[in-house]
């Protein structure tokens, strides 16, 4: 069983300056109530697909200042009562396809990317420092992935 599982009525969880590497898969499946989540500041490469999935009611999402390089393909599809979300200060790599899932969500949802913190410009590509919702995608290909 998950550590968070028996949980279900927590609507905060700050995990923040954790050194967290990875997430389990299913770590916050019991937990649909929940409505701000900070994990910002840790050592997050990757995450795991799905992981938000059951995260309904989340307002508030803190990924900033992690190691994320992009975001699996449907990610924040299921994340409907998103408010706020913190995206800045991690290496996106925008040669590699996996990017445009990010950049196309970017564009949809603008207003709520990182209110006080520079918005939706301030998700920038590793590298160059250009914006990711500018990514085309011409500019990246399945070949430049990990």
């Amino acid at each position: 069983p998950g550590v968070f599982d028996s949980l279900t009525q927590l609507t905060g969880l700050d995990l923040n300056r954790n050194q967290l590497q990875a997430l389990p898969t299913g770590m916050f499946d019991r937990l649909g109530n929940l409505k701000e989540l900070r994990l910002y500041s840790n050592q997050l490469t990757a995450l795991p697909v799905g992981v938000f999935d059951k995260l309904a009611q989340l307002t508030d999402l803190g990924l900033n200042g992690n190691q994320l390089k992009s975001i699996p393909r449907g990610a924040f599809d299921n994340l409907k009562s998103l408010t706020h979300i913190w995206l800045l200060n991690n290496p996106w790599d925008c040669e590699c396809s996996d990017i445009l899932y990010l950049k196309n969500w970017l564009v949809q949802h603008a207003s709520i990317v990182n209110p006080g913190h520079g918005g939706v410009d301030n998700v920038k590509c590793s590298g160059t420092n250009t914006p990711v919702r500018a990514v085309t995608e011409a500019s990246t290909s399945p070949s430049k992935c990990p």
